[in-house]
């Protein structure tokens, strides 16, 4: 496999019966269709959204943690919860 090639998911985990399900998936291969994997991640909140799935939060890997995510989750009315990269920059005020 190419290694510019990927799948990004998005999974419903429910804390108390400990089930995991696919909502979507999306291939990652940038010189097929253009889109980052970030691109693919605010797609599939927004379409989450758009199928009226309300998560208590939004979790993800640090990779995802770019401002323009953090933005993306909050726009749903959502929270999020991350590891974040040292190189992140933080204002609990906001």
């Amino acid at each position: 496999m190419n290694a510019g090639i990927g799948l990004v998911n998005l999974l419903w985990h429910n804390l108390t019966t400990v089930e995991s399900i696919p909502i979507d998936h999306r291939i990652y291969d940038k010189d097929s269709d253009g889109k980052t994997k970030n691109t693919h991640f605010s797609e599939m909140l927004a379409l989450a959204k758009k199928r009226g799935i309300i998560p208590e939060a939004v979790a993800m890997d640090a990779w995802y943690s770019s401002l323009d995510n953090l933005k993306s989750i909050r726009s749903h009315g959502w929270v999020w919860v991350t590891t974040l990269r040292k190189n992140r920059i933080v204002n609990h005020n906001k």
